[in-house]
This record gives structure tokens, C-alpha cells and sequence, in this order.
């Protein structure tokens, strides 16, 4: 049986002062992830309420594709940035659609 793709959902709360940093990474790191075979799609959204506030939306091709990914240069670089640049803990779902 084939594994179904997986959907993550991630939100983050950048600290005051560390969104340049932030942003660099982000965008840096969707660029790179959206070129990975296993990726389905890879968004980050900025709360229009709270521009402190980053959605993350992910879809991979399975869980093991999603633990390949937080291996790579890209993503250990911005989570390198997110130890300090995080206001408060990351908050993550991992979903299968219904």
C-alpha cells in the first residue's frame, strides 16, 4: 500500500527585531524546499491581524519524505535562525486529508 501525502501546518511568532533575519530564512527555505522531488507544495502566509505571525503550509508526499526534508541545508539553516528569532515555541500539525 502506498503511503498518502501528509499536510503540515506550522505557526511561529517572530521576536521583535529578529524579522530580517526571519524573513531571510523563510523565504530562502520555501525557495529550496519547493525544489525537493518529495515536496507537493510549501507556502508560508503572514498574518494580516498580527504580522508577527507566520503559517507555514506544507504538503509532502509522505512522513519519511518530511523527516528527509528536516535534514536538509535549508531547513537546518532557518531553524538555526528560529533558536533565537521564535517569541514563543513552534506549533506543528501534521495532517492527512479526510
Amino acid at each position: 500500500m502506498t503511503e498518502q501525502p501528509i499536510t503540515v501546518i506550522a505557526t511561529i511568532r517572530i521576536r521583535p527585531g529578529h524579522e530580517r533575519a526571519a524573513l531571510d530564512a523563510i523565504r530562502h527555505c520555501v525557495a529550496q524546499s519547493r525544489l525537493e522531488k518529495t515536496n507537493i507544495s510549501y507556502q508560508c502566509h503572514r498574518d494580516i491581524g498580527d504580522g508577527d505571525i507566520f503559517v507555514f503550509v506544507e504538503r509532502w508526499a509522505s512522513p519519511a519524505a518530511l523527516a528527509e526534508h528536516e535534514t536538509t541545508p535549508h531547513f537546518r539553516a532557518m531553524a538555526e535562525v528560529f533558536r533565537t528569532a521564535l517569541a514563543e515555541p513552534l506549533h506543528v500539525r501534521i495532517t492527512r486529508e479526510i
